[in-house]
């Protein structure tokens, strides 16, 4: 099961593929799917934080300045590793400064067999290119990718799940 925010290429063939919008939808898909998976790949940026209030009309501009209010989104994540079965479960790290620290502390919080520890500090790395570098983060040590296509990456990431699976 693929569970997609819009994005521009075609799933997969032979995938269930679950459209979602909202931070919200995709913990609300993830988790109902979670059961079923026994590998679990957690790649998509989701936000941290969404408006407190919505609005369904414009909201007109004043001369006073004004505060949004932000909360929490639900930490799909977390919920996965708090509730985790037999699922092999995969998260992402895209960390601007201490990498590895932060990678590592993220994969012991969030109960992960593996994080994908990636930089959004180089222009060939991250979001908008079609390449990247990563180090996988397992409890039993790290292996860094170097540059590669993120098609590349994606099988090194398949093939290092699969042999510790």
């Amino acid at each position: 099961t693929l569970v997609s925010g819009q994005v521009s290429i075609a799933p997969p063939p032979f995938v269930k593929v679950v459209p979602v919008v909202s931070a919200k939808d995709m913990y609300d898909a993830v988790t109902a799917e979670s059961d079923k998976q026994d590998i679990i790949i957690k790649a998509a940026a989701v936000a941290d934080y969404r408006p407190a209030v919505v609005s369904g009309e414009k909201i007109k501009k004043s001369d006073s300045s004004s505060t949004l209010e932000l909360e929490r989104t639900d930490d799909i994540l977390a919920y996965l590793g708090a509730h985790k079965k037999q699922t092999y479960l995969c998260g992402f790290s895209m960390e601007t400064e201490n990498l590895l620290e932060n990678s590592r502390k993220k994969l012991l919080m969030k109960n992960a067999d593996m994080i994908v520890a990636n930089s959004i500090a180089s222009e060939n790395t991250g979001f908008g290119v079609d390449t990247n570098a990563a180090v996988l983060i397992t409890r039993t040590g790290e292996h860094e990718t170097g540059l590669m296509s993120k098609e590349e990456l994606a099988k090194v990431i398949l093939s290092k799940a699969a042999e510790l699976l």
